[in-house]
């Protein structure tokens, strides 16, 4: 048997283009940003907490919390537009990021199962997530956040009926 280690072009590759991502749910940004002022609330409530005892001065941390949100905020709303996925014949992708760029790919072949999850601020805002997972390790490899409660089912099963075809 002869092996053979051939060189690839790289502009022969296949490419994912922007074109090819679906974006996600609007109300997904406002589940981010809803998720994340909570979360600067609980902090200003031990600020508060703090203050009141007489450990830090009122304006120590409420000026440098409420940049905080705002940078969040901007991010949060610039960032978006950069969210998406992509399912293929052969494998699905997740792409993120404004500042860091991150494109998860993962092989349909390679799929073990999938979930749905849903959690009670998704219930409220009808987001699901869908994660994806393949052999070894027990976390997901991959997450597609910010989909419609049906539009995540229907992701799923579909997943599952592409990977079966190549098991």
């Amino acid at each position: 048997m002869l092996l053979e280690n051939l060189k690839i072009d790289p502009t022969d590759l296949p490419q994912l283009e922007a074109r090819d991502f679906t974006p996600l749910e609007k109300d997904y940004l406002y589940f981010r940003i809803t998720a994340w002022s909570l979360f600067y609330l609980m902090l200003s409530g031990v600020g508060a907490m703090l203050s009141l005892f007489g450990q830090v001065l009122f304006t120590f941390w409420l000026y440098p919390l409420l940049s905080l949100w705002v940078l969040m905020f901007i991010f949060e709303r610039i960032g978006f537009k950069y969210r998406g996925y992509c399912i293929r014949s052969l494998d699905v992708s997740f792409r993120r990021g404004w500042l860091f760029h991150r494109l998860t790919t993962v092989p349909l072949n390679r799929v073990q199962h999938c979930e749905f999850n849903q959690g009670p601020l998704g219930r409220l805002f009808d987001l699901a997530t869908v994660k994806v997972y393949t052999a070894g390790g027990n976390s997901s490899d991959l997450d597609i956040r910010g989909l419609r409660k049906e539009d995540a089912i229907k992701v799923r099963d579909h997943i599952m009926e592409l990977s079966s075809r190549h098991a």
